[in-house]
């Protein structure tokens, strides 16, 4: 098994004994330092071109502490000392030195006999070029079968273009799944309820070369992929990838898709509610409530089946056309709020950079459910506190 295919947080003295053992050269996914990068200037210089070369390229590892001749990693040469004390240095050289800073490096040492070896995972940027500013320094790098490189201007011309296409191919996946859900033609047949909720969990991963979940480790991670306002699930290996959903007698309420690239599709029906016989309304309580309570299980998921962040949360509304905004009982007695003007809103897209607390997920969505909050006519959702965190009212609007 390849370092690549390895959970990062697994990866051992094992796999790297397997790496000389296999003779894996240096080259475009791999490099080996024997030493520790010093802290003088040339020394910070040649770890952000390394650094930034693999972001910039395909992605990859770079591993300190292993000695190499002609390419070819031959012996360990462990590090001793401080393991903690130089992972906070690198990262800490990584998120000053480059610009824009790389979203979901990884760094840390892992165990071998006489010391340790620092492991550097380094994913493919969907955000590129990453540009090396520390030091008096203003380069871009690649890589390359021979190694580290400066950019051209042409290179450089194509790299701009593929990160902006990135970020129009995941809006033209949601653009596609919504056309197919709201046509009838989801992952399940859903119940003919008011309103559906619909989020979209995209890893800028998903649109690599070879990024493809391993189906046989989706069962570890099941429990973290309940569906949306669930009590029991059924599961199955379905064409796409992986799927739990929640089912009656007349159709599905809701369902979690896990697709074979790392995206999660969640959708749960019944999102409006009729209030007191006369108002439609969708229950902005309940709402965050449904939300909240899967999206730390869906990234925890991606975390344990090794898939890089950044990650894009999208949060959509179907069939609310007509619908008030449920956000109290005072509304009745005094003025109806405005009602919704449009079937779908798609609320703004969500950029979840690293993993994290629950609390840390609430405050990067908190501007998709102030849009949401805008539909009735507010500048904001009033269930968030002044950090940005949750803090709904005890009292559950129905």
């Amino acid at each position: 098994m390849t370092l690549s295919a390895k959970n990062f947080e697994e990866i051992s003295e094992q796999d790297l004994i397997a790496q000389i053992t296999a003779g894996v050269p240096e080259g475009i996914l791999v490099d080996y330092k024997r030493d520790m990068y010093g802290g003088n200037d040339a020394g910070v210089r040649e770890f952000l071109k390394d650094t930034s070369s693999f972001a910039n390229t395909a992605g990859g590892h770079l591993i300190i502490g292993m000695d190499e001749s002609g390419g070819i990693p031959t012996v360990f040469a462990p590090m001793t000392g401080n393991a903690d004390q130089t992972l906070r240095r690198l990262e800490s050289l990584a998120r000053d030195g480059l610009e824009p800073r790389i979203l979901g490096l990884r760094i840390r040492a892992v165990p071998v006999s006489g010391g340790y070896v620092i492991v550097l995972r380094i994913p493919k940027s969907f955000n590129p070029p990453h540009r090396v500013s520390a030091r008096n320094t203003n380069r871009i790098y690649g890589r390359n079968s021979a190694g580290v490189y400066e950019y051209s201007v042409e290179e450089l011309r194509v790299v701009f273009t593929a990160s902006a296409s990135a970020f129009d191919r995941i809006r033209a996946f949601r653009a596609e799944r919504l056309a197919k859900i709201d046509a009838g033609d989801a992952i399940a047949p859903l119940m003919k309820e008011k309103g559906r909720l619909i989020l979209h969990l995209v890893p800028l991963s998903a649109f690599g070369v070879g990024s493809q979940i391993d189906l046989t480790r989706i069962f570890a991670v099941q429990d973290e992929l309940r569906p949306i306002d669930s009590m029991g699930r059924s599961s199955r290996i379905n064409f796409d990838g992986f799927c739990n959903f929640y089912s009656g007698d007349r159709g599905c309420w809701s369902y979690t898709q896990l697709f074979r690239k790392g995206i999660i599709e969640a959708v749960k029906v019944r999102v409006v509610i009729e209030l007191e016989g006369r108002v439609l309304a969708v229950p902005t309580l309940d709402l965050d409530k449904w939300i909240f309570d899967v999206l730390p299980g869906y990234l925890t998921a991606l975390q344990k089946l090794d898939v890089p962040p950044p990650i894009v949360l999208m949060i959509t509304l179907q069939g609310v056309r007509g619908a008030r905004l449920g956000v109290g009982r005072a509304w009745t007695t005094y003025e109806d709020p405005p009602m919704i003007d449009r079937s779908a809103l798609e609320l703004p897209e969500i950029m979840i950079e690293n993993y994290g607390t629950p609390v840390d997920y609430q405050r990067a969505a908190r501007p998709a459910f102030d849009a949401l909050w805008n539909t009735g006519g507010y500048a904001k959702s009033k269930h968030f506190d002044e950090t940005g965190a949750w803090k709904p009212p005890s009292r559950v609007f129905r």
